[in-house]
């Protein structure tokens, strides 16, 4: 029997969102073989190219039939790897006075959120939805770190916002008049 040639190009790209064919050239001589396609290791085949969405990577037999000709079968990997996470604060710091907290919202984020403080002892931080609070706990500086994490399709994207605790005791006239009654004089 004769050989038949088959040359297949896997689909190799970064997730968009978009259905892309599995294999961008499927070539075939002679040209009026039947091609068929299969993504779940030879069980079922298909004769329309498989598509594909999701960041992942997929496995897909083509073969080759013809009458008089020996069956060809090539098995290729289409590709699409996960696109840049995204994350957008809307300010990158911020300054509260002690006991009063803060909050903001977290936009374009590809992942679940996830937050955490440098410093607890200045700040302590929560997230619902998309509302980052901050809470004041003493004076200083800390930075909080908003996560949005890995999935399917999209990387990790970490972002910062640095938060200043002052405390009220120190402002103006009212910090020097709180600590000369201290002394109780």
């Amino acid at each position: 029997s004769q050989t038949l040639t088959l040359d297949v190009v896997p689909y190799v790209g970064t997730y968009d969102g978009q259905s892309h064919d599995m294999l961008t050239s499927v070539k075939v001589s002679p040209s009026d073989a039947k091609i068929e396609y299969s993504i779940d290791n030879g069980k079922t085949y298909i004769e329309d190219i498989p598509q594909i969405i999701n960041a992942s990577s997929v496995s897909v037999i083509v073969k080759a039939s013809r009458a008089g000709y020996k069956t060809e079968t090539v098995t290729k990997t289409a590709v699409v790897n996960k696109a840049e996470g995204k994350l957008t604060l809307p300010e990158t710091s911020g300054t509260i006075t002690y006991p009063n907290n803060t909050a903001f919202t977290v936009s374009e984020n590809t992942g679940a959120l996830s937050v955490s403080s440098s410093n607890t002892n200045i700040a302590t931080v929560s997230v619902s939805e998309n509302t980052v609070t901050i809470k004041s706990v003493g004076a200083g500086t800390a930075t909080i770190t908003v996560k949005s994490a890995s999935n399917t399709n999209y990387n990790e994207k970490t972002a910062t916002y640095t938060v200043t605790v002052k405390d009220s005791t120190f402002t103006g006239n009212f910090g020097v008049g709180y600590y000369a009654d201290v002394d109780g004089n």
